[in-house]
């Protein structure tokens, strides 16, 4: 039987974490740690006394019956999670995430609340998105500006060298333009609500892509090598890490006649599947290899090819998988995909 008065105990108000405590059935507040009081800027007591909503922030309007609900959910045994805007005493507004569970004090039930401050990540949060809407949006809407200018301009004038600067000038509005489609790219799967992962067979996958890529690109040659099914689970982010590499390995080639071969390998050694995108280009630069390696500084700039490793980078990592780069002897670069099967079909 639970107690009105139990209490946290003492180690508790050694965490830099809000822990309260709860009655199951009723959702009353029995205890907080010292945190707790610190955040909301209400003592023990007041929270005791007070409803929910005195203290809800008006972008999270939460009754006392829906947190009642979350409670007797923890109770049954779930763990039910939620982010929290909090309204503190002085009128400041914090984001928090909250994490209850069931916990047994005294041979007696209970529920315990995990809160954590995450008002900086939100603002981050905020920022990003703003600056994404800026980049996806106002950048792509001006380089389609410029892009237009620098078309009438190539065909009004004669002098080939002048030709040449305009040329240059599209290609690289081009390229800052196709930056909007990267970033939502990364968004998409970043998002685990956007895209669902399933179980996909490298192989057809393999297939697909090249196919596609050789519409786009009719003077290339593109070949796949997958003689075996392998099986991964996987989002878009594999067909949007394969279309860049692909993009990179033709649009960065100074062959006559770019070559690429995309190859699926079942690695039963390191339980393993992988994706290699081989080509006879020139090597990818080391600048932008240790770009995209968050444990090394760098101060290299923006580079065509820089942006399609990222969005890899960020596609291969959120499918728990890793991306390597190797030169090919005597010419040439292979991108690989290390992924992780499943034996789902």
């Amino acid at each position: 039987m639970e107690s009105e008065g139990a209490r946290l105990p003492s180690i508790f108000n050694d965490l830099d974490v809000g822990i309260i405590l709860y009655q199951p059935h009723t959702g009353k507040i029995l205890d907080v740690n010292d945190y707790t009081e610190r955040l909301f800027g209400y003592s023990a007591a007041q929270l005791r006394a007070i409803q929910v909503d005195e203290y809800t922030a008006p972008s999270t309007p939460f009754t006392q019956a829906e947190v009642v609900d979350f409670i007797q959910t923890a109770a049954s045994g779930e763990h039910p999670y939620f982010e929290w805007q909090i309204e503190r005493v002085n009128g400041e507004f914090r984001w928090t995430h909250v994490y209850l569970t069931e916990t047994t004090i005294d041979g007696s039930q209970y529920v315990l609340g995990q809160i954590n401050d995450i008002t900086e990540y939100k603002s981050r949060e905020n920022l990003l998105q703003l600056l994404t809407r800026i980049i996806r949006h106002n950048l792509r809407n001006d380089m389609s500006v410029l892009i237009g200018y620098a078309e009438q301009l190539q065909t009004a004038i004669e002098d080939d060298r002048l030709e040449e600067e305009v040329q240059t000038i599209l290609d690289v509005a081009t390229e800052v333009g196709n930056l909007s489609n990267s970033i939502k790219e990364i968004e998409q799967v970043t998002d685990p609500d956007v895209t669902k992962r399933y179980s996909r067979n490298l192989r057809r996958v393999a297939r697909e892509r090249v196919k596609t890529a050789q519409a786009a690109y009719p003077d290339c040659e593109l070949t796949t090598d997958a003689s075996a099914d392998v099986w991964v689970t996987a989002d878009e982010g594999l067909t949007y890490a394969l279309d860049h590499a692909i993009r990179n390995a033709v649009e960065h080639n100074d062959c006559d006649t770019p070559k690429v071969t995309v190859t699926v390998d079942d690695d039963n050694v390191s339980g393993l599947g992988q994706i290699q995108i081989v080509d006879n280009g020139p090597p990818i630069p080391e600048m932008e290899i240790d770009a995209i390696d968050e444990r090394i500084e760098t101060s290299s700039t923006y580079h065509g090819s820089g942006v399609g490793l990222w969005v890899m980078k960020w596609c291969v990592d959120s499918l728990g998988g890793k991306l390597t780069f190797k030169e090919r002897s005597p010419r040439g670069n292979i991108v690989c995909f290390s992924l992780p099967k499943t034996d789902q079909r």
